[in-house]
């Protein structure tokens, strides 16, 4: 959204015109004021709608505690299963060392019996020192497990959009958000108004009758509709032209927008991969996107297919759950 436009330069000139020369007078102040609050209005509306590459943050990022807790539970538990198999298969008995002179004697402690073990014994000294290494990180990784079980039973996820949302309509109109609401903050996304590339006489439409150019293109956005992800399609983007401080315009195929992360990523499908041409204008098309902090798996999904080897819907399922639910 461009907050200020070329014809608001003029329409502002005009206004200043008719007052100077006394013209109109009322109507050029109505129609300044109205040039105001349109202005007003755009930067009120990028304010509570921040959070994106065009819509960015707006003073609290997106709380995503509980999920990467959860994961590390995870991960916890997995390493406390692991070391607990590794402790029981190790031998009886705790390593204990001291110096003798100039090298250092290994001892085997079973129960209050202390014995000294051979240079031959370097396997079991081994096996030792890495049950007495476990069972140290084991009781660490039970005591970080335990205390963020404790946070997640305790931990509410709250940026304050279900107190913006319980509060009556009449007063939500008068507050600045720190955060909307998902549904709020979706419809404000899917509001932005842009103009996109004229699809000419294709006939591949989406499941919602949207026209795009390609069968594979119709997988992508029913996909993405069947799984309730928001997107534009042919969206543009300013990017940096490679080498260069020249400014392109990219339709990307599709902006989508991950609700949950409020994070959007750009999927770019290639389709005639097999041709060499359309091969080499990929490849700068990707590096460009790179130039420009668009990076495969992190804000960017591509997909590719050939004549013999077309673009397989269920590859598309799983990309669109691992980077967009």
């Amino acid at each position: 959204m461009a907050i200020f436009q070329f014809w608001h330069f003029y329409a502002l000139l005009i206004c200043y015109i008719m007052l100077v020369v006394r013209a109109f007078r009322a109507l050029a102040i109505v129609l300044f004021i109205s040039l105001l609050y349109r202005y007003f209005y755009e930067i009120v509306f990028l304010v509570a709608t921040k959070g994106l590459s065009r819509m960015d943050g707006v003073g609290l990022s997106v709380d995503c505690i509980l999920p990467l807790v959860q994961k590390r539970i995870d991960d916890l538990q997995q390493a406390i299963d692991f070391l607990q198999k590794q402790i029981e298969r190790a031998p009886e008995g705790a390593l204990c060392g001291s110096r003798s002179h100039s090298s250092w004697q290994w001892q085997i402690l079973l129960g209050n019996v202390r014995t000294y073990l051979s240079g031959d014994k370097v396997k079991l000294v081994k096996a030792l020192a890495q049950k007495r290494y476990n069972l140290l990180v084991l009781k660490d990784f039970v005591r970080q497990r335990d205390a963020l079980d404790k946070l997640v039973e305790s931990y509410v996820p709250q940026n304050g959009e279900k107190t913006y949302a319980s509060m009556p309509a009449e007063l939500r109109r008068e507050i600045v958000p720190l955060t909307l609401p998902d549904s709020e903050f979706v419809e404000a996304w899917r509001s932005q108004r842009y103009k996109r590339k004229f699809v000419e006489n294709s006939d591949f439409l989406t499941a919602n009758g949207e026209r795009v150019r390609s069968k594979s293109e119709i997988i992508i956005a029913d996909a993405l509709n069947s799984f309730g992800v928001p997107y534009h399609y042919e969206f543009p983007h300013e990017l940096n032209a490679v080498n260069s401080s020249r400014r392109i315009k990219v339709f990307s195929d599709f902006t989508c927008l991950n609700v949950k992360m409020r994070k959007e990523f750009v999927w770019e499908h290639f389709g005639m991969m097999d041709d060499a041409e359309y091969l080499r204008n990929a490849m700068e098309k990707i590096d460009m996107y790179a130039c420009n902090w668009f990076y495969p798996g992190e804000n960017l999904i591509l997909t590719m297919e050939s004549r013999d080897k077309p673009l397989n819907s269920k590859m598309v399922n799983r990309l669109v759950e691992k980077y967009l639910i």
